[in-house]
């Protein structure tokens, strides 16, 4: 082991010596090189030294300058940064936070004075929130490090759950309810599972308590539990940004910078400088990809929507018990409380600062993960259990998996770095270098990472193979992929870093593999020191092709997530829709409920999505007079009907209520008798016996 490191040591110390000052210019005035392009002007002529010349005459690296932003900022500012703005909208499961910075009391009694004292509030704030910015800086690096190592499960679990979605609102759609609770009931836990499904089960059992807090009738319109059902659903669906608002229009300002480097390139055939940047810029479009995935769901990233629909618990009420019990823990005041002993858990949030993303007792899912937990809520739900159409319907084929999730995955995944390995490799000297080996490394590690994803989703998901879901699961597939988590964030995050720092710019960097694999020194390759040679000049074409091709690609990925928000949010809509059932808007008060047994509401406290659900032609009991209440024999019991167009009922008749389609009746007692079939052929408007229909 002490002779590894020793070797190992002495490796890098030669190299450093070798590499470590290499200035381009010194070796320019050996002979003559530095021609830029200009239109009009020809090519310059090639300068071959070899290898040894190079590394013996002017070795080292050179770089980059502050003075020459085209070697560091044109990838950074024109491509990286505006990346890194996606990661923001990517749903997470953990940050870095220090909130309790804040809970500071000594301020508020430092002197007698109070307005001084909330001056001295205020500052103190400030500069605690100084503080708080390196955290901060520090868990949004680490969060754009996961996007970027973990891109091909994220968009894996994505599509995954995108798949899903659809078919469970292909179910609903064609899924009949009639006046069946039961079959209402279902298509609710359905719902609920697409616009919910991506929160956590074991953390406040949200596929039962959404459902249930669905139906609870409210004081105001539509006060009764199945129109309220349907309006808490659409605005559990309303949670979620619209994808234009969220990706759309950022994305189309995003591809600007590309189209404009792209078409710069063509004033500027042979500037090397400008072609990496926009390698390196091609290679972050995979955040872009990750987040134009993750923001075509349909499922909210934030859980406070369905929390609040429940009611569940919010991290904030437990303030002052948090409060006490820290100050019991560094102060030495217990007022009252014992102090928790410490564990992994307390640690990690005291004092790293690792918290939940989101303060409610709902917590969803990393995005990984979510089509495997959303296959979780579909196996626990009623429709899974009862109907074997419904199972049959979510089962993936090893076909559907690799068609369906594994190749689109592995075209988002594997495009980027492919392509800004293309223009790397056609940028003198053409081949394989430092530059495209670092595009093609993270490839391949995407690639693999992107199969080992999909495995453990399908098996998870369809339970073939038992000894193959091992494998493909829990610290098993954390090990299995965590070499090519190191690769990807060497070959990607470091690869950026050494070609905005300059380390590229050696004489090392000048050859390419084929010569590193068969030895430099016993090789010796020539190195071309000139610049805008015809090489370079022709090298120009495959970057703009790639530029344009990489561009294109996002604008049509794109264009594809927000064609498939609009398309199943059309679809859940319309699902939310047709869970009507006829004769629920008609109740009598007190009693609250339908034919069914179901809770209703009133006709003047209908919901407005009811009136276009009505079959057939306008119905008579809308007229444009106005309400009047026929009071039965039953008021005594806090009963009446509410009849618009009617007028109040001698005693010992029936009333009847009359639609295109349905009619609800009353007898002579004021109690309702059902949903009763109206002849429209009939002269008479005396309702006929119960039907089964």
């Amino acid at each position: 082991m002490i002779t590894l490191k020793f070797l190992l040591g002495l490796v890098l110390a030669l190299y450093l010596q070798t590499a470590w000052a290499y200035n381009q210019n010194i070796c320019c005035e050996l002979a003559t090189c530095g021609q830029n392009y200009l239109k009009g002007q020809p090519a310059a002529p090639s300068l071959w030294v070899s290898y040894k010349f190079c590394s013996s005459q002017c070795p080292g690296m050179q770089l980059s300058k502050a003075s020459e932003p085209t070697q560091w900022a044109s990838v950074l500012i024109n491509f990286i940064l505006p990346s890194v703005i996606f990661s923001m909208t990517i749903p997470r499961r953990k940050k870095i936070e220090f909130n309790y910075l804040f809970e500071f009391e000594w301020p508020r009694h430092a002197t007698r004075y109070p307005k001084v004292n909330d001056y001295l509030q205020l500052l103190f704030s400030l500069i605690c929130f100084l503080v708080l910015l390196i955290p901060v800086t520090i868990d949004t690096v680490l969060w754009i490090s996961v996007i970027v190592i973990g891109a091909g499960n994220m968009l894996v679990g994505g599509l995954d759950e995108a798949h899903l979605d659809y078919r469970i609102l292909k179910y609903t759609k064609d899924k009949a309810h009639g006046i069946d609770e039961d079959e209402l009931r279902i298509k609710r836990e359905l719902l609920v599972t697409v616009a919910s499904g991506n929160l956590m089960l074991e953390k406040g059992n949200p596929q039962r308590s959404i459902p249930a807090s669905l139906t609870i009738p409210g004081e105001y319109a539509p006060k009764d539990g199945y129109e309220k059902a349907r309006s808490r659903l659409l605005n559990l669906l309303g949670a979620q940004s619209r994808f234009g608002e969220l990706i759309g229009s950022p994305v189309l300002f995003y591809l600007g910078t590309f189209l404009y480097t792209t078409l710069d390139l063509r004033n500027s055939l042979s500037d090397e400088d400008t072609a990496i940047s926009l390698g390196f810029g091609i290679e972050w479009m995979i955040i872009v990809h990750v987040a134009i995935i993750s923001g075509c769901l349909l499922a909210s990233n934030n859980p406070s929507t369905s929390a609040g629909i429940v009611g569940s618990g919010h991290e904030e009420l437990e303030y002052e018990h948090r409060k006490l019990q820290r100050r019991a823990t560094f102060v030495g005041q217990n007022h009252g409380l014992e102090s928790p002993g410490w564990t992994w858990e307390r640690f990690a949030h005291s004092v790293l600062g690792w918290s939940d993303a989101y303060e409610t007792e709902f917590q969803p899912v990393s995005l990984w993960e979510r089509g495997s937990n959303k296959m979780k809520w579909i196996k626990k739900s009623e429709a899974w259990k009862q109907d074997p159409d419904f199972r049959r319907l979510m089962e993936v084929t090893p076909l559907g998996w690799f068609f369906k999730i594994f190749l689109p995955a592995l075209a988002l995944v594997v495009l980027p770095p492919g392509s800004g390995g293309v223009v790397a490799y056609w940028t003198p000297p053409r081949g394989v270098g430092c530059r495209s080996l670092s595009f093609l490394l993270y490839a391949l590690c995407q690639t693999v990472i992107t199969g080992i994803a999909v495995m453990r989703c399908a098996n998870e998901d369809n339970e073939w193979q038992p000894s193959l879901q091992e494998w493909s699961s829990g610290w098993r597939f954390k090990a299995l992929s965590a070499p090519f988590w190191l690769l990807s964030l060497l070959s990607a995050i470091g690869g950026t870093f050494l070609q905005i720092v300059g380390v590229f710019r050696n004489c090392f960097c000048k050859t390419t593999m084929d010569h590193w694999l068969k030895g430099l020194a016993k090789r010796n390759p020539r190195i071309n020191l000139a610049t805008d040679t015809d090489d370079a000049r022709t090298s120009s074409n495959a970057w703009i092709v790639m530029g344009a091709l990489a561009t294109v690609f996002m604008a049509v990925t794109c264009y594809g997530g927000w064609w498939y928000q609009r398309m199943i949010r059309q679809k859940f809509i319309e699902a939310v829709k047709g869970m009507w059932i006829p004769g629920s808007f008609l109740t009598t008060q007190g009693s609250g409920r339908d034919l069914s047994g179901g809770a209703v509401t009133r006709p003047d406290e209908r919901d407005s999505m009811m009136d276009p659900l009505l079959p057939g032609e306008a119905s008579p009991m809308w007229s444009e007079d106005s309400f009047s209440t026929f009071e039965s024999r039953q008021f005594e019991l806090g009963r009446h009907s509410s009849i618009r167009g009617s007028s109040p009922e001698p005693s010992g008749m029936t009333t009847s209520i009359h639609t295109p389609s349905i009619t609800v009746s009353y007898d002579e007692g004021g109690e309702d008798i059902g949903l009763l079939s109206f002849d429209h052929s009939a002269n008479s408007r005396r309702p006929r016996p119960r039907t089964n229909s």
